[in-house]
């Protein structure tokens, strides 16, 4: 096991420059995430829309461990053309990272990203470093037998660090399914409960383009294409999407009260709502 730690160790260290280049990319993702997050909230929620699976227990580990190696594994095969799936993968990333961090809050985006995230990044930024080596060093050699030779050896240590990394999305996978939920569960219970609607803006409108099933929007028979007038009897006429999500949102078992406009029927109802979480 030791002999096995310290081959790691030394194929890591002998990567050192592809691993700047990669970390480079990522904290290049990452501000631009969080330029976009501050100042363009509903684009940067609707670049973060990504599959919804289950959000706790054993299929949700299913589930973030075959969408974690699935993208691994592409990332892989499409790194032989010249290392450009790596480098966008990477940005990619990052940009989400950074966006996640201002989606709701610093302290949210911290809690929910680094409990899995600190072994989930390293497995990604590593893979990906290798996956930028295997497609690209080969073309920097002098001559076909040097380029034959780099490719092979970097193929070799590219199904290694596949491997290793597969070990990490494993526990990445664990604890974001087990241990991240609990985590993050004590300040959604105070702040993130809600109604269960996805607000966009419309003509300056905050409009409901989105009721979640079984949320209490849903039960009270709201329905997509309502405009938010008033929000606990403040209008929302100028506001943006995320400033109307943190009006709605809340802790648990509070009280909102919404004014909704049917466009369809000129009608104008209010309705008061009691706030929940999702259901997982």
């Amino acid at each position: 096991m030791p002999t096995l730690a310290q081959g790691y160790w030394n194929l890591i260290r002998g990567a050192k420059k592809w691993l700047a280049v990669t970390l480079g990319l990522f904290v290049l993702g990452a501000v631009a995430g969080v330029v976009v997050g501050i100042t363009n909230p509903s684009l940067n929620e609707k670049l973060l829309e990504h599959p919804v699976g289950p959000q706790t227990g054993f299929p949700a580990f299913i589930f973030l461990l075959k969408l974690n190696l699935t993208c691994t594994l592409l990332t892989w095969c499409t790194s032989l053309i010249l290392g450009i799936a790596p480098v966008l993968i990477t940005i990619r990333e990052g940009f989400s990272t950074g966006g996640l961090l201002v989606y709701r809050s610093p302290l949210y985006g911290v809690l929910s990203l680094s409990p899995h995230g600190l072994v989930e990044f390293p497995a990604i930024l590593l893979c990906n470093a290798f996956f930028l080596r295997l497609g690209l060093r080969w073309i920097f050699q002098k001559n076909a037998t040097e380029r034959k030779r780099a490719f092979v050896a970097d193929f070799q240590n590219s199904l290694k660090i596949l491997l290793l990394g597969t070990g990490m999305f494993f526990v990445a996978a664990m604890i974001e399914s087990f241990a991240t939920p609990r985590i993050v569960a004590p300040y959604e219970r105070e702040h993130l409960a809600g109604i269960g609607v996805r607000v966009a803006v419309y003509d300056h409108q905050p409009t409901v383009t989105h009721v979640f099933p079984t949320s209490p929007a849903s039960k009270a028979g709201l329905c997509s294409g309502l405009v938010i007038h008033r929000i606990d009897g403040i209008e929302t006429a100028g506001k943006d999407a995320k400033q109307c999500r943190e009006m709605l949102h809340g802790r648990v078992g509070t009280k909102v009260r919404l004014e909704v406009i049917d466009t369809a029927r000129n009608q104008t109802n209010s309705i008061e709502l009691v706030r929940d979480l999702p259901p997982l």
